[in-house]
């Protein structure tokens, strides 16, 4: 399902009933709600955004520039804009971000590297 709206880029919606296997490459705003077995990738120089809700479940890596988690991931995720992490998001997997915001009761099983700190050590 694809929405528009005025003057803005498309947003693709994957309802809860969805269950892909393989690789996602996609532009512009996505909304999950389903279930991925497999990679989401984004260009990182876009203002792609990637919005995993609260009965979602990634297992794959995630490469995107904008990404807010209210579901589960197990993977690492490489955010190169902002990850933001919801209280109910549950990540197994390092997570490379430039800026991250976690609230209170999300869990993170894994390693937290910043872009930032890499960048100046290179």
């Amino acid at each position: 399902m694809t929405k528009t709206t005025s003057g803005a880029s498309a947003a693709s919606l994957f309802e809860t009933d969805i269950e892909i296997v393989g690789d996602v490459s996609f532009a512009g705003e996505l909304y999950l709600q389903g279930k991925v077995n497999g990679n989401l990738v984004a260009p990182n120089d876009s203002n792609a955004s990637l919005f995993l809700q609260e009965n979602s479940e990634v297992i794959g890596e995630i490469r995107v520039p904008l990404l807010v988690v209210s579901g589960k991931v197990s993977g690492d995720i490489f955010s190169t804009r902002r990850i933001s992490l919801k209280a109910s998001a549950e990540v197994v997997g390092n997570i490379h971000y430039a800026e991250i915001h976690v609230e209170q009761g999300a869990t993170i099983n894994g390693g937290l590297v910043s872009l930032r700190d890499l960048e100046g050590a290179a």
